[in-house]
């Protein structure tokens, strides 16, 4: 038994107590594993405890470095949630207590497991959606915009924190009954004047939905703004999750490999973009034809947003205007907050 397994019937600070275990161990971004257990406090309320298992240190070649690493990878979220919780974030998942139990003495030297607790939410966006498709047939329109109103706010929070995300994806999104989706898991994010074991990696989240860019390993400066615009392709590929059952980079890649098969052979970035402009351009169609049944007059809009958010080449990634103004940033995403509300709304509206 890993000391992150063996935290069942604990009393923890706040009067919260260990229930039985949530889910298996899963590969946590922060570079370390964790196990999900479900805690209840004296009042009855039930949250979700996620204990961080630094075991597979002692495994390594340089248990002591390896240890420091994880420990560190911790303390760099911890530190970011608890920032986000100071401000009150409305839209990003935070914790409501974290701390460090004591198990058994038979797991030294890694007998300390650090843990967070999180409000317990429905789940994420993936079996929300499954969950609409079953029961009704279909997306519910209203819902889908609602969620990616929620995220593009917890984006814009996230960013006015100097804080980029960097590992957006269906299941980092979470739903709750009463407050929308949010953002989740900050173990890969970086946060400027803040330096971290994310700043070394060029793909900080999930390689699986890396951006055109980093596919190529091409950045266009070493600016701390291109880690925004990963946010901001990431948040436009959530619409390819919701209308498209594919993220932007696999939509993308298929479009590539269906018109050249193996005769494609990358080469560079630079002199690859008018290839992937047009295998945006076509993916772009699909997706239009899979949104125009359920989203109506709505379908243009939906696909502009998406195809600024998501364009290939980063210089003209985000919103025109944002990028024109001088004194705007090109990371700027008040506009598709703005829009993405209206769009929701109009949903709504259909449903009275």
């Amino acid at each position: 038994m890993k000391p992150a397994e063996d935290l069942k019937g604990m009393k923890l600070p706040g009067g919260w107590k260990v229930g039985k275990m949530a889910t298996k161990p899963a590969k946590g971004t922060g570079g370390y594993s964790s196990i999900s257990y479900h805690v209840t406090n004296k009042e009855g309320k039930e949250a979700f405890l996620k204990a961080l298992d630094f075991s597979p240190a002692l495994q390594d070649e340089d248990p002591a470095m390896r240890l420091l690493e994880l420990t560190s990878a911790y303390e760099h979220e911890r530190n970011l949630l608890n920032q986000c919780k100071g401000k009150g974030l409305r839209h990003v998942v935070v914790p409501l207590a974290d701390g460090v139990a004591q198990v058994s003495s038979i797991h030294a030297p890694v007998d300390k497991v650090h843990y967070l607790i999180f409000e317990m939410a429905k789940g994420d966006i993936r079996g929300e959606k499954e969950g609409w498709i079953k029961f009704q047939k279909k997306l519910d329109l209203a819902w889908a915009l609602r969620s990616l109103h929620h995220s593009a706010i917890g984006v814009q929070e996230l960013h006015s924190m100097n804080i980029a995300h960097q590992d957006i994806k269906p299941s980092n999104v979470l739903v709750f009954p009463d407050e929308g989706s949010k953002l989740t898991d900050l173990g890969s994010a970086s946060q400027a004047g803040n330096p971290s074991r994310s700043d070394k990696l060029f793909v900080a989240g999930d390689v699986s939905y890396r951006i055109p860019e980093q596919w190529y390993g091409w950045s266009q400066s070493p600016d701390f703004g291109n880690r925004y615009l990963v946010d901001l392709y990431r948040l436009g590929s959530l619409i390819f999750f919701f209308f498209g059952d594919c993220s932007a980079i696999d939509a993308l890649q298929l479009k590539i490999s269906v018109k050249y098969g193996k005769k494609f052979t990358k080469t560079d970035f630079i002199n690859d973009l008018p290839y992937l402009q047009y295998a945006f351009g076509e993916s772009l169609d699909d997706l239009r034809k899979s949104i125009e049944e359920l989203a109506g007059n709505l379908t243009d809009e939906i696909v502009i947003i998406v195809q600024q958010l998501c364009n290939p080449d980063p210089r003209l990634r985000g919103d025109p205007t944002a990028r024109a103004a001088a004194h705007r940033r090109q990371h700027d995403i008040q506009a598709y907050v703005s829009r993405l509300n209206k769009l929701a709304r109009k949903a709504e509206m259909k449903m009275i």
